[in-house]
């Protein structure tokens, strides 16, 4: 009997998560228990959605990510090394978190994670030296400083007397992450010396707990390492009982007089090593750590020093913390340098974290399927021509803002309003302005936004907010501010007439900051006791100090215009990914479509490496193999070739396509040139050698199994390859394909993937109506075609033809992972046949969203399911100059503030 509301299941969940601590899977089993029961306009996605909210509200245990160890490890880290263990840090920073709100199972899962990190790490009590190398992958904006304040304080329980955290390239990253740890781990203002905290006023955080102990600080949130202030301090050698703590730039000049300075003062007598255990986190490791220098036995500054760091210690643990690992899995792992010793791969483990169900990052804000973008949370910035163009030289003046700005900054306003409304007055409320590396435009546009806020939109929000909506709409600026709230918030659950009255308070309180080395401007959110005096509504402007590691309190507007493509780039700038409890419905995102598509691209791509990672921790994989794999991995590709950019030779890149999906994303037109008819042709030729089988339909899907791999090499030899469709090469294809029939690729199931549109078109090439898909290509131009988000095909499409045992078995593994889209890889993961995919499309107009005139174009996706060979590869051949064209390069503004000196 359908009797429960979702208030009624609501409700029963509440109860049921107060009794006690829950796990993920106890809250999920909890909610499927009153599916049945539920009414029908009772959604899936309501009850998913009940099921992020309760996870959030209630503090449910987080599980612990995958991990891959390499062999020959001896575990210390026992039970009764634990038991034995003083916790004075962790248990001091533990409550400062459970007094500032953090669930206990929240903690709990702290607790673990770190566990399994320090574990892995040396012991600093060994006799014997060690250098340990690892890496933890999280995701942008979901506290990897938080876990790292954790771990740096269990080091200093277990043992360790020296601990380094390098942050970012930029003082006031490096200023953020030092004051996070003063109030973590130190417990005292690091500008406040012992003998002025005298009068007992610079305890903070962890030290409003507990002053009995205290590790000794050599940098200050005002100042990074200074030679000079070091000396007057104890050298390390000294050190017995606590530690001392380093919070330093990524930066050569600073590391440079560091290593000076360790190498004058501590190093042991007779020895050119120091004997203190040390730890060293990499905060951002895929910036500046990694090794850029051309040719085999160049380092480039920083990778250098870092490694000569480590090489200074007898006991050394490198744990690199990053979002985007692509850089550090590509590093070699059996490079040697002469002075350098080993590069910075992380070799003895790799650890990611799962993502909370709460967690807003690139899933929810960019992925779907390829034409599905009402529900998604950007919009496209058509309009920034002239004044804020993408290429921007040096001495542009940027003369007024784009209107697409001002329709976001209205956003902000109201969507402030709106979480006033909801009573979240005390929560700090914040937009991203992120529109050139150039420190002169950025002023150019906070002054524009200080001049229409202050001449415009607050006057005329002043004068007309308290009057009734028809009269004040009159105003040119209301009526604007009601059109955006029309546009994007008519179903908060708010009236317009609740929020008229409370926009000019939101815009009275916003405060416009240029965030970059040169402003002088620093944006901090305290702690809010007084809603009035500490709450804080900033519209930050910047550039790469807004990119990498600065938190935006309370994010709910971004308005991004960068032209990078480089996947860790792109990544970082995301500052848009986090949490959003109770606003995540607000959050916009103004964005080019090229940006939003490659953001799609590269979610997918960090999806699938996610998935073989913990596919990979499944067999007892090492980091090495894993390593191995993902530089073998099709996407490979792009970053290969990006590395060797701008040589103008051809690349060879060894790819393995074992449980790999491989689609072509650039395709012929129907002009000039014959190739699209040759490609139509192909398909139903393919069509007509199967005809006289048994298939199944799945939807408007025509799925036939059992298929030869001679049909399949036949349809691969006919369709014609576009030369910009690097991984779907004819040639290479072929071979892989050759050198694994007696394993797993003699026996196909081939799919003509219909559309389950109501309104789909019928293409009657195959002899009768075939609904055909609809596609908006990215561009249209040059006699080719390009796939938006790099793909023709839609999520999901390699799963046609699996088991259902297989299918239930895949759906399971990803909600214990709160996985809404599954990726591709995990469905190949359990598939025992190859799949070909086909691919019949009618175009869309990107300009005017018809059907474009002319036939349907074809594509084709390719699903490999797993191969035990080892070692075999297929050679894809790249020429760099068109990789540098079409995939560009590294932003230049990394370039530039690596080698300027703060």
């Amino acid at each position: 009997m359908n009797i429960l509301t979702l208030e009624n299941i609501r409700g029963l969940i509440r109860d049921f998560m107060i009794e006690t601590h829950r796990t993920e899977k106890e809250l999920r089993a909890e909610i499927d228990k009153y599916r049945p029961l539920a009414r029908a306009e009772v959604t899936s996605d309501q009850l998913s959605e009940l099921y992020d909210d309760m996870r959030i509200r209630h503090g449910v245990l987080i599980e612990t990510g995958a991990a891959l160890v390499a062999p020959g490890f001896e575990p210390w880290f026992d039970a009764r090394r634990r038991q034995e263990t003083d916790w004075f840090y962790w248990d001091r920073y533990r409550t400062q978190l459970a007094n500032s709100g953090f669930p206990g199972p929240v903690l709990e899962a702290m607790n673990k994670k770190t566990n399994q990190v320090i574990e892995l790490c040396g012991d600093p009590r060994a006799d014997s030296p060690f250098d340990r190398r690892g890496m933890v992958m999280g995701d942008v904006q979901a506290g990897k400083t938080g876990n790292y304040t954790a771990l740096v304080s269990k080091a200093a329980d277990v043992g360790y007397r020296v601990i380094i955290i390098i942050a970012g390239i930029h003082e006031n990253l490096r200023s953020q992450t030092q004051t996070r740890i003063d109030e973590g781990l130190i417990g005292r203002n690091s500008d406040i010396s012992r003998l002025e905290n005298a009068r007992n006023d610079g305890w903070v955080g962890v030290g409003l707990i507990d002053q009995s102990r205290e590790p000794s600080a050599l940098t200050t949130r005002q100042a990074d390492f200074r030679k000079g202030q070091a000396d007057q301090r104890i050298p390390l050698v000294n050190m017995e009982k606590e530690p001392i703590v380093f919070v330093i730039k990524k930066n050569a000049s600073v590391l440079k007089n560091f290593l000076t300075w360790l190498k004058a003062s501590n190093l042991s007598r007779g020895g050119g090593t120091i004997d203190q255990p040390m730890i060293l986190i990499d905060d951002e490791a895929d910036n500046a750590s990694i090794n850029v220098a051309k040719g085999p036995e160049a380092v480039s500054r920083i990778n250098g020093q870092i490694r000569s760091l480590l090489n200074l210690f007898s006991k050394s643990s490198y744990v690199a913390f990053t979002a985007t690992p692509f850089a550090n899995i590509f590093i070699d792992p059996d490079l040697q340098h002469e002075e350098a010793g080993r590069d910075l791969f992380p070799e003895h483990f790799l650890i990611a974290l799962d993502r909370p169900g709460n967690y807003y990052g690139a899933e929810k804000v960019f992925l779907g399927e390829p034409d599905e973008q009402a529900e998604r949370p950007t919009r496209d910035i058509v309009d920034n021509e002239p004044h804020l163009p993408l290429k921007m030289p040096k001495g542009h003046q940027v003369r007024d803002l784009p209107e697409s700005l001002m329709t976001a900054i209205r956003a902000f306003i109201i969507s402030g309003a709106i979480r006033d409304l909801r009573g979240q007055d005390d929560k700090h409320h914040s937009m991203l302005v992120n529109v050139s590396h150039l420190t002169s435009v950025q002023t150019d546009v906070a002054n524009l936004i200080r001049h229409r806020m202050n001449d415009f939109i607050l006057p005329a929000l002043n004068l007309h907010c308290f009057l009734p909506p028809d009269e004040a709409e009159s105003n040119a600026e209301v009526a604007a501010m009601r059109k955006v709230f029309d546009d994007e918030y008519s179903d908060s659950e708010v009236l317009w007439q609740e929020v008229l009255p409370v926009l000019s308070r939101v815009a009275g309180r916003a405060a416009i900051y240029e965030v970059n080395s040169k402003s002088g401007e620093k944006l901090e959110y305290p702690k809010v006791k007084d809603p009035d005096n500490d709450q804080v509504t900033a519209i930050a402007v910047g550039g790469y100090s807004l990119s990498r590691g600065l938190t935006l309190e309370g994010l709910t507007i971004s308005y991004f215009l960068r032209n990078s493509k480089a996947y860790d780039t792109l990544l970082q700038m995301a500052r848009w990914f986090g949490y959003r409890p109770d606003y995540e419905d607000l959050c916009r995102v103004w964005i080019k479509d090229e940006a939003r598509r490659w953001y799609a691209h590269i979610a997918e791509a960090s999806e699938e490496l996610r998935q073989d990672l913990r596919y990979m921790a499944g067999t007892g994989a090492s980091p090495r193999d894993f390593g191995l794999r993902v530089q073998r991995h099709p996407s490979a590709l792009e970053v290969t070739a990006r590395n060797k950019a701008g040589t103008g030779q051809e690349v060879i890149v060894e790819v393995s396509l074992s449980r790999s999906r491989i689609e072509t994303t650039v395709i012929h037109d129907n002009h000039p040139g014959t190739e699209a008819e040759e490609n139509r042709q192909a398909a139903i030729r393919l069509y007509g050698r199967l005809a006289g089988r048994p298939f199944d339909m799945d939807g408007e899907s025509m799925v036939f199994t059992g298929v030869s791999t001679e049909i399949v090499k036949d349809y691969l030899q006919d369709f014609r390859n576009h030369r910009d469709a690097e991984r779907t090469q004819t040639d290479p294809v072929i071979r892989y394909i050759e050198e694994r029939e007696d394993e797993n690729l003699d026996s196909w199931d081939v799919v003509f993937v219909g559309s389950e549109k109501a309104d789909a078109a019928n293409w009657e090439g195959f002899g009768f109506p075939f609904r055909i898909q609809t596609r908006t290509p990215a561009s249209r131009e040059d006699g080719k075609v390009i796939a938006t988000s790099r793909r023709f095909s839609s999520r999901g499409v390699v799963r046609f033809g699996m088991e259902d045992a297989a299918l239930e078995q895949v759906r399971e593994e990803a909600a214990a992972e709160g996985t809404k889209n599954i990726a591709d890889s995990a469905y190949l993961a359990k598939r025992r046949r190859p799949i070909l995919a086909i691919h019949v499309m009618a175009l869309i107009d990107r300009v005017t969203q018809e059907l474009a005139e002319g036939p349907p174009v074809t594509a084709w996706t390719i699903g490999f399911p797993t191969s035990e060979k080892k070692g075999k590869t297929v050679s894809y051949q790249v020429n760099t100059i068109w990789w540098q064209q079409n995939r560009g390069e590294i932003d230049e503004e990394v370039g530039e503030a690596l080698d300027r000196e703060e």
